[in-house]
């Protein structure tokens, strides 16, 4: 995991050739233990994440990492990212489809960060990333819910840098 905490603090630029063959391998660690949360598994930014924190970090982080790799048609060049795109997409919209939030904004401040970056990179190139960017850095402006109470300053420093 150490690997994909080096990697990721540098993912909002282009990965080198190396990194790239990195990657490819933390994604074959990652695969067999998403929809679980290790318990060693810590945001970008240091801080423990456990349960649907941590597992939607850990899924956010894989297909940011194979966007990274793969670019605009990552998801033909590993079916596994198209399938955790489709798995994490439904959940994100689910909480604006049922009225409870904004398109783009998800259950909590930490895991609306931890997909922010997937907006900045295009990750769901069927939505208007851009429209979803916008309303989580609104939100986060305006203290508006799920940053109207504390949330983690750091982890939306680097959630940001994407976008």
């Amino acid at each position: 995991m150490e690997l994909m905490y080096h990697l990721l603090k540098r993912a909002n630029r282009p990965l080198s050739k190396e990194d790239k063959q990195i990657a490819k391998t933390i994604l074959d660690e990652i695969d067999p233990i998403l929809g679980t949360t290790p318990g060693d598994f810590r945001l970008v930014t240091g801080q423990k994440a456990t349960g649907a924190t941590g597992r939607i970090a850990l899924n956010a982080y894989f297909l940011l990492l194979g966007r990274k790799i793969y670019g605009q048609r990552y998801e033909r060049m590993d079916k596994r990212l198209a399938y955790w795109k489709m798995h994490l997409g439904y959940w994100i919209m689910n909480g604006y489809f049922t009225g409870r939030t904004n398109k783009g904004i998800y259950c909590c401040s930490t895991c609306t960060l931890s997909v922010l970056p997937l907006y900045g990179v295009n990750v769901f190139h069927e939505w208007d990333c851009k429209e979803l960017a916008d309303n989580v850095i609104s939100a986060i402006e305006e203290g508006q819910r799920p940053f109207d109470i504390n949330y983690n300053k750091k982890y939306a420093e680097w959630a940001m840098s994407f976008v």
